[in-house]
């Protein structure tokens, strides 16, 4: 039997894993009493709806989690996914039927990811060799990937693809979605990234003082280049996802998501300040909102009342961990 103290040191290690715990089932309960039609929320086609639509803004959120990690924010991420997505459709249109439909997405795939990389590289770059602060740096990165992208296909939207570019987006396994498994595969991959290895504990002390963390012997600037280029990479794959579950490509694809990532993020306990959060955190965050989302939808709120509804909460949850910051 777990002893009292040992229940007691596992939630205070974990403080921040059981809140959101308890957030998200006060949300479920609420949204069940609210919602007129109890049936349809509550039913299998809303359950896979939902795991068709995490994946995307949890991706992203994943990506802004590593700047956040460092003390900075990225908000180029959904530029990098859209410049992404484009190349990787553009590709498909020319070499698929040289190719083979199946051939030209893979290997449009890799190239992409690459592109995701360096992108991030870039970011990287600025931020640290240059002194420029994350959050200009990458605003104006994410401009001169949109530049590229409009330039690329003149604003219009990419469509036309082979059937395969949607397979990624479409395709289930055992009834879960495939970009659902993905993800989980990608918040366990970066938990143990961060959480067990020298990297993670590089980038916690690089984000909490990055004085003490070059004193210490770390590589200040490798562990940001890197952590800009994981970033990149995560954009990379949720710009593939977004462009093959719409089986088309447009540089204004999720302009929404940059706020809803933010909030996703904090909400999972990560701090804007650096050097504090856990990447499961992002998981049930995701799955909160998500579920406020569906709830929102079967009430049929606009898209305005949700971007303030989302604002409106982001500020709520920084305002209370502030609070709970400074109590502690």
């Amino acid at each position: 039997m777990i002893k009292k103290e040992q229940l007691k040191k596992v939630i205070n290690n974990n403080s921040e894993i059981f809140r959101l715990l308890v957030i998200m089932c006060v949300v479920f309960l609420l949204i069940v009493i609210v919602v007129p039609n109890k049936s349809t929320f509550l039913s299998m086609s809303m359950l896979s709806s939902m795991m068709t639509q995490m994946p995307e803004i949890g991706i992203f959120a994943t990506a802004v989690t590593f700047a956040m990690l460092l003390g900075g924010i990225d908000l180029s991420v959904v530029g990098i996914g859209n410049l992404c997505g484009i190349l990787s459709s553009i590709f498909v249109l020319k070499f698929a039927d040289s190719m083979g439909g199946m051939a030209a997405v893979f290997i449009s795939y890799i190239l992409v990811l690459i592109v995701g990389a360096l992108c991030g590289a870039f970011n990287g770059v600025i931020v640290h060799y240059l002194g420029v602060p994350a959050m200009l740096a990458t605003l104006g990165s994410m401009q001169i990937f949109q530049g590229i992208a409009i330039i690329m296909t003149n604003g219009s939207a990419v469509t036309g693809m082979d059937s395969a570019y949607g397979v990624l987006g479409s395709a289930q396994i055992m009834g879960i979605p495939l970009i659902m498994i993905i993800f989980l595969v990608i918040i366990f991959l970066m938990t143990v990234l961060l959480q067990k290895r020298k990297f993670g504990m590089d980038v916690y002390m690089l984000g909490t003082n990055n004085k003490a963390s070059l004193f210490s012997g770390i590589h200040n600037g490798r562990t940001t280049i890197l952590t800009f280029v994981i970033s990149g990479v995560l954009s990379a794959v949720a710009g593939i996802i977004v462009c093959s579950r719409a089986m088309s490509a447009k540089v204004d694809y999720g302009s929404s998501y940059i706020l809803q990532c933010l909030l996703v993020a904090i909400l999972g306990g990560i701090s804007p300040f650096g050097g504090k959060g856990k990447v499961v955190g992002i998981v049930l965050s995701i799955i909160t909102l998500q579920i406020l989302s569906s709830g929102f939808n079967i009430l049929r709120f606009s898209s305005y009342q949700k971007t303030f509804i989302w604002g409106f909460v982001l500020i709520l949850v920084m305002i209370i961990n502030f609070l709970a910051d400074q109590k502690k």
